[in-house]
């Protein structure tokens, strides 16, 4: 009796899984083979490079069917409010990426600006979970304009 209930459970769980749309990201959904990517910040450059690595794209110097220029990576983080005893309640933390592509005519099309924000609280009675937060924040703003930024480069003509 156990292992029917058991079974039943596995079932109606699949079946609530599947019925929602859930559905894994997957690779990449690229029109290219090669991509050159060039400026940013070392950082932001080596992790989009890896994501399109890992999608089969090469990554070249020069002569690569879509050329990207990131004119912009910085990353901001600024006090958004203070208690009345002057302590920090809140921060609010910016991660703006500026790029352009090249066409297949070799000209550049017009700068595209992607931003991010994120606000979170702020305790001094617990500063070492306080910047692992910050950390795990930062991490996912990258990750959401890397993904807008390869929606957007595999979309361009």
């Amino acid at each position: 009796m156990k292992a029917v209930s058991k079974n039943i459970f596995i079932l109606l769980l699949t079946l609530l899984i599947t019925s929602c749309g859930f559905q894994l990201r997957g690779a990449l959904d690229n029109t290219f083979n090669s991509i050159q990517i060039d400026g940013g910040s070392a950082g932001f450059t080596k992790v989009i490079k890896k994501k399109y690595k890992q999608s089969g794209i090469e990554i070249r110097d020069s002569s690569a069917d879509k050329v990207i220029e990131i004119i912009k990576d910085e990353f901001g983080k600024r006090i958004l409010t203070l208690s009345s005893t002057g302590t920090i309640r809140e921060y609010e933390l910016n991660y703006l990426v500026l790029y352009r592509i090249k066409n297949s005519a070799d000209e550049w099309g017009p700068p595209i600006k992607i931003s991010s924000r994120r606000i979170y609280s702020y305790d001094d009675q617990d500063i070492v979970a306080k910047q692992e937060e910050e950390k795990n924040l930062i991490k996912g703003m990258k990750e959401q304009i890397i993904r807008t930024m390869t929606s957007q480069i595999s979309s361009a003509k």
